[in-house]
């Protein structure tokens, strides 16, 4: 766990720093806070396979203003930190492979440890906002051709909104792209679950499973 974030003791079991649910109201929310602004590009090789993942995590205004103070108070400097906190991030996330979620037909595909990433700070409609960058090169060329390809990324054990938002954040890039298409849907959990959900800030009970539940999937079909 992040030896910077330990001293707030607002973060999840499963080991990923969040900062549970600081403005959300449990009487006048429905559905998840959203708390990452996901996208996600699908580099093809040049036989339409899938041979890369990349992907984009921009995280909420009130989580990255705490960590980029938290960082400076730590490490001295934004420039200093970032790097640091990225390898420890990585490091947490690869224990939750990295909370993504390939389907291609009926076989899910592991993605590797990352082959590069970093975590900048950025300017995000004139707020700071932390970036998370991370670049998977699949172990193997995946055919996907006339294959139904699923795509999720949630935290497995909380309820944390992580969305691409429109399907224009997910991008098919490479040879054949114009084969491909790319689809969206929303998840639909029941009244009952996000009230469930949006008590555990309070009650602490367990939440193993409890993300999926509120974890949108992508498609990508590529004929």
């Amino acid at each position: 766990m992040f030896k910077l974030m330990n001293r707030t003791n607002l973060f999840l079991k499963s080991g990923w720093v969040f900062l549970i649910l600081i403005c959300v109201s449990p009487t006048s929310q429905a559905h998840p806070h959203n708390w990452i602004d996901l996208n996600t590009s699908f580099v093809l090789d040049d036989q339409g396979r899938l041979a890369q993942v990349k992907q984009r995590w921009d995280f909420d205004v009130y989580f990255s203003m705490m960590t980029l103070a938290d960082i400076v108070t730590e490490y001295g400097s934004k420039e200093e930190g970032l790097p640091k906190m990225a390898t420890e991030i990585i490091s947490n996330l690869s224990k939750f492979d990295y909370f993504s979620v390939l389907r291609v037909g009926d076989q899910t595909v592991v993605l590797p440890m990352p082959q590069r990433y970093s975590l900048i700070s950025k300017k995000k409609k004139g707020q700071p906002v932390l970036e998370l960058q991370m670049t998977f090169d699949l172990k193997g060329a995946v055919d996907i051709k006339k294959k139904p390809v699923s795509w999720q990324v949630f935290d497995p054990s909380y309820y944390i909104a992580m969305n691409h938002m429109t399907a224009d954040n997910i991008e098919i890039v490479g040879a054949r792209t114009a084969q491909c298409t790319s689809s969206l849907k929303s998840p639909e959990p029941s009244d009952e679950l996000a009230k469930y959900a949006l008590s555990l800030d309070r009650t602490q009970k367990s939440t193993d499973g409890l993300g999926e539940n509120f974890a949108e999937t992508a498609y990508i079909n590529c004929y």
